[in-house]
C-alpha cells in the first residue's frame, strides 16, 4: 500500500530516518572509583638519611619535570662526596706520575722497577676512585656526580636537593624543616592529573562484548548532568572471589583536573566487541497500527509505502530489523503520525494504489 500526502504545507513536515547496518551494543552500568594514572605518579624520597634544610614549594603547586622541591643535608653524603673528590685527585696525581716514569724509562733514565711501581700506584688509585664513584652514584644522580667539584656551587658538599621526575601537581609534602627522612619514608608525591584511571567493577554477566578499546562514559556526584568520555584500557584476568567482580581500567582525559583520585563514580560501558553488524531502524520510525508494527518507507517526496516489519532487540535508539525493511530505506520518523492517521482512517482513497 502506498500513501500520498496531499501537500507538505498542509501539516508538519515528515522527517526521514535511514535504515542502516550497525554493530550491536548494550550499555553496562557499573560502580567505579577514580584513581591516578599509575604511570603519572612520582613518589619522591631520599636514598639516605638526611635532614630537611629548606622547603621550596607548597602542596598544590604546579611543578615541571626536574624542578627542585626540597633542600636536604646529609653527613653521609658529605663524606661520600669528599671521598670521591679526594680519590679523583689522587688518581690524577698517580696518572701524572706514571706518565713521567714511562717517559723516563723510554729515555733509559729511570729503571723498569720504578715504572712498574708507578703503574701499581695508579691502578690502586683508580680502583679507589671507582669504588668511591660506585658509592656516590647510589646516593645522588649521575649528572650531579659529573658536575661535582670542590668549589661546588657555593653550598656545602653535604647539601643536596630532591627534584620532581615528572610534571604535575605537588599533592603531598609531609615534611618540616629540621625533620629527618630516609628511603623508608614517602614524604613527597607528585601526580599528573591530566589523565586518570577509572577502575570499574564488572560482573561476569557483563563481560560479553566488553573489550580493550570499548568506549565508556563516566559520571560523578560532584558534577550532576556532566559526563566524561574514556576507553577501556585493561580488563583483569582474574575474578575477585569475595565480590565476584572483574576489574576494568578505563582511561579518561581530565581537563581542569575535575576528577579527583578517591572519588566514587558510575561507569557506562558500551558492550559490542566483535559481534556481527545488524540492520537497525530508528525507534521513531516504528508505528503501532491495529496490533501491527509498520514503517512508512519513502518512495519519493510525497509518497510512502506501508511496510509490516518484524523487529528484534532494542539497540541504542533503534530496533534490530528481522524482516520488512532493507538497508538504505528512508523511513518516516517525526511527522509520521499524519501517515498513520491516513492509514487508520482510510481517508486517502484517492492517493492509495
Amino acid at each position: 500500500m502506498v500513501l500520498t500526502l496531499a501537500s507538505q504545507a498542509s501539516g508538519p513536515e515528515v522527517a526521514l530516518g535511514r535504515v542502516e547496518r550497525k554493530r550491536p551494543h548494550t550499555v553496562v552500568n557499573v560502580t567505579a572509583t577514580i584513581e591516578a594514572d599509575a604511570n603519572r605518579v612520582a613518589h619522591v624520597t631520599s636514598r639516605i638519611m638526611a635532614r630537611v634544610v629548606k622547603l621550596l614549594l607548597e602542596p598544590g603547586a604546579k611543578v615541571s619535570a626536574g624542578e627542585r622541591l626540597v633542600v636536604l643535608n646529609s653527613v653521609d653524603l658529605g663524606k661520600a662526596k669528599t671521598e670521591y673528590l679526594k680519590a679523583g685527585a689522587l688518581e690524577r696525581i698517580a696518572a701524572q706520575h706514571l706518565k713521567r716514569e714511562r717517559q723516563l724509562y723510554a729515555q733509559k733514565i729511570a729503571a723498569q722497577k720504578e715504572m712498574l711501581e708507578a703503574e701499581g700506584a695508579h691502578d690502586s688509585a683508580l680502583a679507589e676512585l671507582e669504588a668511591a664513584h660506585e658509592t656516590l652514584i647510589l646516593l645522588i644522580g649521575p649528572e650531579e656526580v659529573r658536575n661535582l667539584s670542590w668549589s661546588g656551587n657555593g653550598h656545602p658538599l653535604s647539601e643536596f636537593t630532591l627534584a620532581s621526575p615528572i610534571a604535575g601537581t605537588l599533592v603531598k609534602r609531609d615534611l618540616m624543616v629540621g625533620s629527618l627522612i630516609d628511603s623508608n619514608n614517602d614524604p613527597i608525591v607528585v601526580i599528573d592529573l591530566d589523565n586518570v584511571w577509572v577502575i570499574a567493577n564488572l560482573f561476569e554477566r557483563d563481560l560479553d562484548g566488553i573489550t580493550i578499546g570499548s568506549p565508556a562514559r563516566i559520571s560523578v556526584v560532584a558534577y550532576p548532568g556532566r559526563s566524561f568520555d574514556g576507553v577501556v584500557g585493561y580488563i583483569a584476568d582474574t575474578v575477585d572471589r569475595e565480590t565476584r567482580t572483574i576489574k576494568a581500567r578505563i582511561e579518561v582525559s581530565n581537563p581542569g583536573h575535575r576528577l579527583k583520585p578517591g572519588m566514587f563514580a558510575r561507569a557506562s560501558l558500551m558492550a559490542g566487541g566483535d559481534r556481527p553488524e545488524m540492520l537497525v531502524v530508528p525507534e521513531a520510525a516504528i508505528y503501532q497500527v491495529r496490533g501491527r508494527k509498520v514503517a512508512f518507507v519513502a518512495a519519493d517526496q510525497d509518497r510512502f509505502q506501508v511496510r509490516d516489519v518484524e523487529l528484534g532487540r532494542n539497540q541504542d535508539g533503534g530496533f534490530e530489523v528481522i524482516s520488512g525493511l532493507r538497508e538504505g530505506d528512508r523511513v518516516a520518523t517525526d511527522g509520521g503520525v499524519r501517515l498513520k492517521a491516513m492509514l487508520l482512517n482510510g481517508a486517502a482513497a484517492a492517493g492509495t494504489q
